[in-house]
């Protein structure tokens, strides 16, 4: 059964659409947050991106899109404090709760409310280091996006953000069964086909959100549009003691669900 039943092409949906879905569904994803990461972003993503972004104490850290501010709180904690992280999001609802959630670190924790694609309120040259994690392809304008990352970055700054892999998490894909309903592979289609799906992102939520696909090289080309160069990347596969917890995991080795991505700004291969 296809993932994503709901499609459009980008120019259909607005960005305020975008965010007005990630805004009524703010209060049910953090509830996966309970215990302040959700399961794959504690055993997938973070450590992989967390890898990527190397030593971070007494730098100023852009979390960009922070939704309810897992991420942030956890740097706060790697640091001991010795740290000033920013967490910018487009909803409200999400900053709302991402301060409430963080009253403990406000020493070296700031939650503002602001577009990704519009960050004027921060000077350029403002920022060692900017993330973006989970969040790219929930933006409307990741050209824009990019481009106001590379702006508020000092020179020779990294920008690490995960995505869900665009080779494979693409409009229609699916699993594939046997006669037995057993998961044999996984079918990739439309990948060229830059559309948009609305979904619940966790297989219990109720509220839907906004994905808009890209290829690889589209968000590549964005980066080096705006003066960035790809140093190093993760796909994240769940290990035998992950499946063992797990069991159904198993059928995850058939794709890359999450891809992380390291890029300097003025960098060189």
């Amino acid at each position: 059964m296809s993932l994503q039943h709901k499609l459009w092409q980008a120019d259909n949906i607005s960005n305020d659409e975008a965010v007005n879905s990630w805004n009524e569904a703010a209060q049910e994803f953090t509830s996966f947050f309970a215990e302040d990461e959700e399961f794959y972003h504690k055993n997938l993503i973070n450590p992989s991106l967390l890898e990527l972004i190397g030593r971070i104490e007494g730098k100023t850290i852009l979390d960009l899109a922070c939704g309810e501010g897992h991420l942030a709180r956890n740097l706060a904690k790697r640091t001991k404090g010795n740290i000033k992280v920013f967490g910018v999001d487009a909803s409200a609802n999400m900053v709302n709760i991402a301060a409430e959630k963080s009253q403990a670190f406000s020493r070296c924790l700031t939650f503002r409310q602001a577009d990704a694609g519009d960050l004027a309120e921060f000077q350029t040259d403002f920022f060692d280091i900017a993330i973006c994690n989970m969040a790219l392809m929930d933006i409307k304008d990741y050209v824009q996006v990019i481009g106001e990352v590379a702006r508020i970055l000092k020179a020779k700054g990294d920008f690490i953000f995960s995505i869900l892999h665009p080779c494979f998490m693409t409009p229609q894909s699916e699993w594939i069964t046997d006669e037995n309903d057993n998961v044999i592979g996984w079918r990739v289609r439309d990948y060229y086909a830059r559309l948009v799906w609305k979904w619940a992102i966790k297989s219990k939520m109720k509220s839907e959100t906004y994905c808009f696909h890209r290829t690889l090289e589209d968000y590549f080309r964005a980066l080096s549009k705006s003066g960035f160069v790809v140093t190093d990347i993760r796909e994240p596969a769940p290990g035998q003691e992950l499946i063992e917890m797990k069991p159904r995991l198993v059928r995850n080795l058939q794709r890359a669900d999450f891809l992380i991505v390291k890029s300097v700004l003025g960098g060189q291969f």
